[in-house]
């Protein structure tokens, strides 16, 4: 059923009141606060009529009404109003992303520290898998005859090192030679990086556990870099016993990257659009009183993904609008490395 303008202009000041104050509002407020050319009694009808369809509820004895999930997503869909940043704020972001920078992890640090000062929730940069990328170049340094140090360089200019503890024993020379047919090959563009330990389980004479060493820890873990600023913000005047599991939930980074790289999977990721995801949504225990707002950047054909998460009553009309300026002003810098890169 489709709410009349009536339906929709009450419901969007009752939230709009909500997520500013906290508090549930009644009729006499609705009129007195937003000038709504409406009575009081038939504004105590529309609502009457926005809680049967469960877009309200209330929430205790009072007149008092407070939006639902169902009420939240439409109002997300249908009548928020982007808030423009103001001019300190995108002077802000902007000088923050003139520095030179010439890593992906850069940015993306930069990038979760400057949402969480801006937002004042928990800002969340995560680089793509670099499964998904191609390789520029791999080195298997050898330290010692059971320990390896892997270091893959991406064509995005992502680096990534890694220690291998190997099972079985293998000589620098038996080393050397697998890096060098390894990198032989990449260069002929013969190899992508989820295709890296095929080639090494081939060329492995050993073969057994020191190949299967090197396929899951080299390649098989290693992700891209997640930075996650301000969390300490979402917890605020709450208690230990009131976060305890959404604390567990952040004191292990790939749990959580898993969460939100779900997340983006499953909505789908139109360029330049901002999504808002409520923690009831996720069936995670410990996220049910927080929202998820995030959009997604490219690196060549991967995507990463920026944000903010904060609890359920927060500044969406802010923090859209931030989300959405942040990601193309990650997009720009993005192009310009990959544009440099190119020049090379």
């Amino acid at each position: 059923m489709s709410l009349s303008d009536r339906e929709k202009q009450v419901l969007a000041a009752i939230i709009d009141h909500y997520l500013s104050s906290g508090d549930t509002v009644g009729s006499r407020t609705l009129v007195k606060k937003y000038g709504m050319n409406f009575s009081s009694a038939t504004i105590r009808n529309v609502m009457a009529d926005l809680e049967d369809m469960g877009y309200i509820v209330k929430t205790h004895t009072s007149s008092g009404r407070a939006p639902t999930d169902r009420g939240y997503k439409f109002y997300l869909n249908e009548l928020i109003k982007i808030e423009k940043l103001s001019r300190e704020e995108m002077d802000k972001i902007n000088t923050a992303y003139e520095i030179k920078m010439n890593e992906i992890e850069s940015v993306l640090k930069r990038t979760s520290r400057l949402l969480s000062k801006l937002s004042t929730y928990a800002g969340i940069a995560i680089e793509p898998d670099i499964k998904r990328e191609k390789i520029k170049k791999v080195e298997l340094v050898h330290v010692n005859d059971y320990l390896v140090m892997a270091v893959i360089v991406m064509e995005n200019s992502a680096v990534r090192t890694k220690k291998i503890q190997l099972e079985g024993k293998m000589s620098e020379e038996e080393i050397y030679k697998i890096s060098k047919e390894l990198n032989a090959k990449i260069k002929r563009d013969e190899l992508l990086s989820h295709e890296v330990e095929y080639f090494i389980r081939e060329k492995n004479e050993k073969g057994g556990t020191i190949v299967d060493t090197l396929e899951k820890e080299v390649y098989q873990d290693v992700e891209g870099a997640f930075f996650v600023n301000g969390t300490s913000e979402i917890f605020k005047n709450k208690s230990v016993e009131e976060v305890k599991d959404a604390l567990e939930l952040f004191s292990h980074k790939k749990n959580l990257r898993e969460v939100f790289e779900s997340i983006a999977r499953n909505q789908g990721n139109e360029k330049g659009k901002v999504h808002v995801i409520f923690g009831d949504e996720l069936n995670i225990h410990g996220l049910e009183d927080y929202s998820f707002v995030y959009s997604v950047y490219r690196i060549g054909q991967s995507e990463g993904i920026i944000g903010v998460i904060g609890p359920k009553r927060m500044a969406y009309s802010k923090t859209v609008g931030l989300v959405e300026y942040v990601t193309d002003e990650v997009n720009k810098v993005i192009d310009e490395i990959e544009r440099e890169k190119d020049n090379e």
